[in-house]
């Protein structure tokens, strides 16, 4: 969640608000966000959990309404303006990932697979434009093959899968007029299969890492989380949780443990949604789909005619595409993206029907403008709130770093207390706090971090916790945890190790110091190698003792 982001949308709309006249849209949207501003409202008063994925979905929903009402205010869309800005985009975004392989400060896309997710997007957001284009001066015609070919180039380069699975089945729908015929249909299934075949096997352990994570959340998942969800934003800590408990009733020696790790996304957005909010969930997909091709039988003859509207349903058909192997819907650039699409298409649909809603036009300007005003101000309220709250935990960090502990300590104790939640700032919070001995505020403000942020990292301080308080049985249980959080970890397994090492479980000792030196490594290291010689070392100590 950037607070920034937040901020900009909310001035932005604020802006619209003062300067625009003609804010129209669906009523109905219009007045589920008055709600949802009034939930958030309450949220914010009572303190109940962590408000910002809500927040988000505001500044998406307001972001919305500004491309609407530029595009409706515009009769006429001025295309090649619109494509040059997106040439230089995209220009100016494969520099700066250019730069962030070779210079560390730069950090603009570290993800390359869901970098290629928004260009894919970008471009064929273009293709269409560009198509037309050539053809109308009669120009070369092999130039769009080549731009395709150096679209293909650019998106290998990044080694995104989903993101080139997702411009392939939009450059088919690109050429939907060959769909006529059974037989091309056949062979269009049968290249997209061939394809993601290939692509499955140019990284198998990721793929297989994703099929993992499908699995703990099949296995681990109750009835009751499966109609009403985990929580909307929960699924980080919620699925470390399900992969430790997962990982307790299975062996951790085998092929499978080397494919764990900390978890954020699910790799699957439209899965993800279900999981978090249940049945709700799998209801918005729903309607959404039947929207998106209620929309599309709508246009589908005249999408050759209006370019940029055919840009906006291939980028669309890539992002989800895209989704299901990947969690674009969770990065803002491609969300802001997305959200350009369904405005571009909601704007055409609007100046198609405006003459038949011309008698209610004020009503929904009306409502559009409250709507609009109201969240705008919250949204500036809340990203100016975030902005600060950001810029003192930097500072905060940069105190604990210099060693201005009691400082640092007092300024985490502040944003702890803010309606603002962030698991990693907490976490570090927690740590603080132990450093210098407060030992019980750093179990409570712990145990509150494990509601965002349950990892193997908060396991071990939890477990380092209370072993100081002399509370054995209880740090064990965490020191299992840690093993199973992620099993992969040489350093996990000898923390637990140790502890029965120091506590003479000599048994016990002898079982997770065997695990040690039967686990395959997965990247070589000095520092796995280490941990293998010192636990060689002392497993021959104590098979000495037992003697």
């Amino acid at each position: 969640m950037k607070p920034v982001f937040v901020f900009i949308v909310g001035f932005t709309g604020l802006l619209m608000v003062l300067k625009r006249e003609n804010f129209t849209g669906n009523s109905i949207a219009n007045v589920l966000t008055l709600l949802g501003v009034f939930w958030l409202d309450l949220k914010c008063y009572f303190g109940l959990g962590n408000i910002f994925p809500y927040i988000f979905i505001l500044a998406l929903f307001l972001l919305y309404e500004v491309f609407y009402s530029f595009l409706v205010g515009n009769k006429i869309i001025n295309s090649k303006g619109l494509i040059v800005v997106y040439g230089i985009m995209i220009s100016i975004e494969n520099v700066l990932v250019l730069a962030s392989k070779n210079f560390q400060f730069f950090r603009f896309y570290p993800n390359e697979s869901v970098f290629s997710i928004l260009l894919a997007g970008q471009l064929l957001f273009i293709i269409p434009t560009l198509k037309r284009f050539y053809k109308e001066k009669n120009s070369n015609k092999i130039f769009p093959y080549i731009f395709i070919i150096f679209c293909y180039f650019i998106l290998f380069y990044t080694k995104g899968r989903a993101g080139i699975l997702g411009f392939t089945v939009g450059l088919l729908f690109l050429n939907y007029h060959f769909l006529k015929s059974k037989i091309s249909i056949l062979i269009i299934g049968a290249t997209i299969s061939c394809l993601m075949l290939a692509l499955i096997n140019v990284k198998s352990d990721s793929s297989n890492g994703r099929l993992l994570i499908y699995k703990v959340v099949y296995t681990q998942l109750e009835p009751k989380e499966l109609f009403l969800g985990i929580g909307y934003g929960n699924f980080r800590a919620q699925y470390n949780l399900f992969q430790a408990v997962y990982f307790s009733k299975k062996s951790i020696s085998n092929d499978e443990a080397l494919l764990a790790g900390n978890t954020i996304y699910m790799y699957n957005d439209p899965l993800q949604l279900v999981i978090e909010i249940g049945l709700l969930g799998l209801a918005i997909l729903i309607v959404g789909t039947i929207y998106f091709f209620r929309c599309l039988r709508r246009d589908y003859l005249s999408l050759i005619d209006k370019p940029i509207l055919f840009g906006a349903y291939l980028s669309i058909v890539c992002i989800v595409v895209s989704s299901f192997f990947s969690f674009p819907f969770q990065m803002i650039g491609i969300l802001i993206h997305f959200v350009l699409c369904i405005a571009v298409i909601a704007s055409y649909h609007q100046k198609e029907s405006s003459k038949q809603q011309f008698l209610n036009e004020n009503k929904y300007q009306v409502i559009g403008k409250i709507t609009l005003l109201v969240t705008s101000i919250c949204l500036l309220f809340f990203g100016y709130q975030s902005f600060l709250f950001y810029q003192k935990a930097n500072e905060t960090v940069l105190l604990s770093n210099t060693g201005f502990r009691k400082k640092a300590i007092n300024n985490y104790c502040e944003l702890y207390n803010d309606f603002i939640k962030d698991g990693d700032l907490m976490y570090n919070y927690a740590d603080e706090l132990t450093k210098v001995n407060q030992l019980d505020s750093a179990i409570i403000v712990l145990n509150e971090t494990m509601k965002y942020r349950y990892d193997d990292k908060c396991a071990l301080l939890m477990g380092n916790l209370l072993l100081e308080k002399k509370q054995f049985s209880e740090a064990e249980k965490q020191f299992i945890q840690v093993v199973y959080l992620d099993p992969k970890l040489f350093g996990n397994r000898q923390v637990l190790f140790q502890f029965y090492y120091e506590a003479k479980q000599w048994n016990k000792a002898l079982y997770w110091g065997n695990s040690i030196l039967n686990l395959k490594v997965k990247i070589p290291s000095k520092t796995v190698e280490n941990i293998k010689i010192e636990t060689k070392r002392r497993l021959i100590e104590i098979q000495t003792l037992e003697k």
